[in-house]
């Protein structure tokens, strides 16, 4: 494929790269000569206003441009039945549309911030015009391929094809056992004085009966991912003890022999504290711990509580050798935080190039149609079914995010372990269907 454009821009590279190679399977060449374009007897595109032949886009403002400002961004019209963004009021352009989107180009204007000074969901224009359920930037890419089949028939496009990860962030191993004297005592008091006795019973049976600690459930989980070789990714906070840091210390042989026992069978991210967010060093530090632990180097990393900051965040962990973030998506909205199910590298828009960080956003987590839908397991069941139909429609990849507390079978996850099974059940129904 050959792409004319009047003038450079690391911006169009970078989403033609993303939208055509990383997603249709089509390579793709530049040229800013109007001549070669003209003569060129192959599938080509025309990002200009020039009255040149090729499959015309005519090129919004965006990708042109060497600054960060806030756009408006409006539901525009219908193209190729499908669902548009308008910036500034300008002509849908599918590309720009999907560098907005997956630059995630908002998050850098935006000033509110939530609780845990996040980007809020609400903020977003795809939950705004009611859009974070669709993988839109893939819906548009298949559109385009169509489109341009439609003029080019023997385009060759290799789309890719439907996949499922799941990922489990451990934030604390166990709920009671090797959380030392002090904190084993300090929990008994609490629920003492808070009347909890469901919990008072349940830390005496474990602590004192030998009873299994609901949180230490990895035998459960390979039962579950054995028959369908599930693909799972873990994600270990090894940082010190904090407000929102509750893991055991990494010096405690218990959870060494965790996390290489996890290593043996899956593969194994860091998951940087809380702390971590507002100082940065400490990344580092939780990172060459993990991996003394492992015996080899970590390359993918899901920052705790979702924190980060755009382009901070990733910014330090491309400093140390991270090359995958799977912080992408939100707790309070299941969907699709950058409009796209699959890959992409990060591009930096304060340094205007495309970096060796690959993310991957994840559009399912535990919490969300727990608490923030409040469905019901037949409920989330059926909305996961759709999730996934969805998903597989557009040869997308599909991340769930759970913990190893919700799959413990207790207090709140009481009764919810069938849904995490369902979306590996169903997941892998898909996967067959798709061979």
């Amino acid at each position: 494929m050959l792409v004319f454009s009047t003038q450079a821009s690391s911006r169009l590279e970078y989403v033609v790269g993303v939208l055509l190679t990383d997603l249709l399977g089509i390579e793709a060449r530049f040229t800013r000569n109007s001549e070669e374009f003209t003569a060129y007897d192959g599938a080509k595109i025309n990002y200009s206003t020039k009255d040149l032949d090729g499959y015309r886009v005519v090129p919004d403002d965006l990708l042109y441009e060497v600054e960060i400002k806030k756009k408006r961004v409006t539901i525009g019209n219908t193209w190729l039945n499908l669902p548009t963004l308008s910036l500034n009021n300008q002509v849908f352009d599918v590309f720009a549309a999907s560098f907005y989107l997956i630059s995630r180009y908002e998050e850098y204007t935006e000033t509110r911030k939530d609780d845990h000074n996040r980007f809020p969901a609400e903020s977003s224009c795809l939950v705004e015009f009611d859009l974070i359920s669709r993988p839109l930037v893939n819906e548009w890419a298949l559109a385009l391929l169509q489109d341009l089949k439609s003029h080019y028939p023997t385009l060759n496009a290799k789309p890719r094809s439907f996949e499922y990860l799941s990922t489990i962030d451990i934030d604390q191993a166990w709920k009671y056992k090797n959380k030392g004297l002090r904190r084993n005592w300090g929990g008994f008091l609490g629920d003492i004085l808070t009347f909890d006795k469901a919990k008072l019973k349940e830390r005496v049976a474990v602590q004192l009966t030998g009873r299994d600690d609901p949180f230490y459930n990895f035998d459960w989980q390979d039962e579950v991912h054995a028959p369908h070789r599930t693909n799972v990714l873990y994600f270990v906070q090894v940082g010190q003890r904090g407000a929102f840091d509750k893991n055991v210390s990494i010096k405690n042989q218990s959870f060494r022999r965790l996390i290489q026992r996890l290593h043996k069978s899956y593969t194994v991210g860091i998951h940087p504290s809380y702390r971590s967010n507002t100082e940065n060093h400490l990344v580092g530090k939780e990172k060459s711990d993990l991996e003394d632990v492992l015996g080899k180097e970590v390359h993918a990393s899901r920052q705790h509580f979702l924190m980060h900051r755009m382009p901070d965040t990733y910014q330090n962990l491309l400093k140390l050798d991270i090359t995958e973030d799977h912080t992408l998506g939100y707790s309070t909205h299941a969907g699709f935080r950058a409009g796209i199910a699959a890959p992409f590298p990060f591009y930096d828009l304060t340094k205007e190039q495309t970096t060796s960080l690959t993310l991957v956003p994840f559009c399912l987590m535990d919490i969300t149609p727990l608490h923030y839908d409040q469905l019901s397991v037949s409920e989330a069941k059926d909305f996961i079914t759709g999730m996934l139909e969805n998903v597989q429609r557009v040869g997308g990849l599909f991340v769930s995010l759970w913990h190893n507390e919700s799959l413990s079978d207790s207090e709140r996850w009481k009764g919810w372990r069938p849904v995490y099974e369902h979306v590996i059940t169903e997941a892998n129904r898909l996967l067959k269907n798709n061979t």
